[in-house]
């Protein structure tokens, strides 16, 4: 986005109740553009007010408290805009640079007459984008992580980071791992950050800063000086990013990091995400994996599923089954087998699947989910649920390859 559309995302914002991304939107405008910058500490304080401000587990603010935010939020943003058009920080980071490339990496394991192989996978990654892994467990997700991390040597096959040199030292310096558990840390979480921060080269008053930044960004302001054993699993995680993105690296890896979430968590994690690899300023390539499809299948560029240590599908999240032939449906409701396939019938050939939840339903293409909903309507049947699964790698759970 440039400033004029980020001015107009946050007008729209504004509009609603969501004062948590407008603030944190806020923030990052302002971070962006150095022509903002004697706005960024009021930008700042103002973030750090509203995390202090908001009650823990509550959705957002309401009432008058609510409405002062969304008042001093659309005051900065007007003063932005009479400062008429903005040019971007011009930085050595560029959207959409190339920071890792595989081709036909692979890896082999045996342990007591047990085999897997993971690969071959061609694989490239750049700022600005993220990359989803998913797949069922013990499929190689976390094999191709910590090979993407350069934890874990492969076999066979290439892979280079692009821009950096062939030491490993420097290579690994411009990678963030979150791994799945995390280890247990001591001293506070303040603390913690700005010994992050100082062992990148961040001393002094730029330490300060950006760990304040980083702090009140991720909504971590009243949790600074708790120690490991007084933040949830939650905030343990969030965290973890803080320590990852105080550096800004190049490269963040994370295995599994919603795994542990409530909904709520998941999307807040998530949408940080997705704001951390878009940036202009410091854009960073993302590759998570994880068990939840449809959230990561919401935020990512490009996807991944493994299957049985294989490549079953690699390529933009929003181009899977561009060339399918059918259509399949998930839904669940009042009504047995026999009584579905009867309100079914008149949209032609159908497979219906018991996948022990819920029904898998198999059409043509040309039956689109208005005429399976209108048809079950129209049939009296109750649905509690209804998904859409024909474009989603979703579909890659339920089949045999």
């Amino acid at each position: 986005m440039n400033a004029a559309q980020r001015l107009d995302e946050l007008t729209d914002l504004l509009s609603g109740t969501d004062m948590s991304l407008a603030t944190r939107r806020l923030m990052d405008l302002c971070d962006e553009f150095d022509a903002l910058s004697d706005l960024g500490e009021e930008a700042l304080q103002l973030r750090a007010s509203y995390n202090m401000d908001r009650s823990l587990g509550a959705a957002e603010l309401s009432g008058e408290r609510g409405l002062a935010y969304a008042t001093k939020v659309r005051e900065l943003v007007e003063r932005i805009r009479q400062r008429g058009p903005l040019e971007a920080t011009q930085t050595g980071a560029m959207l959409s640079e190339p920071v890792f490339r595989s081709n036909g990496l692979m890896k082999q394991f045996s342990s007591r007459g047990h085999r897997f192989g993971l690969g071959p996978v061609d694989l490239e990654l750049r700022t600005g984008t993220i990359t989803g892994v998913v797949g069922e467990n013990g499929n190689g997700k976390t094999t191709l992580l910590r090979q993407v991390a350069g934890l874990l040597d492969h076999d066979s096959g290439t892979l280079e980071h692009p821009g950096r040199s062939t030491d490993p030292y420097a290579i690994r310096s411009t990678i963030a791992w979150i791994p799945q558990r995390n280890s247990r840390w001591y001293g506070t979480l303040l603390q913690n950050l700005r010994f992050t921060a100082a062992v990148h080269g961040l001393k002094g008053a730029a330490n300060t800063r950006r760990v304040e930044h980083t702090l009140h960004r991720l909504g971590l302001t009243r949790f600074k000086d708790l120690t490991w054993s007084e933040l949830s699993s939650g905030y343990k995680l969030r965290f973890e990013l803080a320590r990852m993105v105080v550096w800004r690296p190049r490269l963040l890896v994370l295995d599994e990091p919603i795994a542990n979430l409530d909904l709520q968590a998941q999307q807040l994690f998530l949408q940080d995400l997705r704001h951390l690899a878009s940036s202009r300023r410091h854009p960073v390539a993302v590759i998570l994996s994880s068990q939840q499809l449809h959230e990561i299948e919401a935020i990512a560029d490009t996807i991944v599923f493994l299957k049985n240590g294989q490549v079953a599908y690699s390529g933009a999240a929003n181009a899977f089954g561009g060339d399918r032939v059918t259509n399949v449906y998930e839904l669940k409701g009042d009504a047995d087998r026999n009584r579905l396939l009867a309100a079914l019938a008149p949209l032609g050939p159908v497979e219906l699947d018991d996948t022990g939840l819920l029904w898998r339903l198999t059409t043509a293409r040309t039956v689109t989910a208005r005429y399976v909903l209108l048809a079950v309507s129209q049939a009296g049947i109750e649905l509690s649920y209804f998904r859409d699964i024909s474009t989603s790698t979703r579909k890659l759970f339920h089949q045999d390859t």
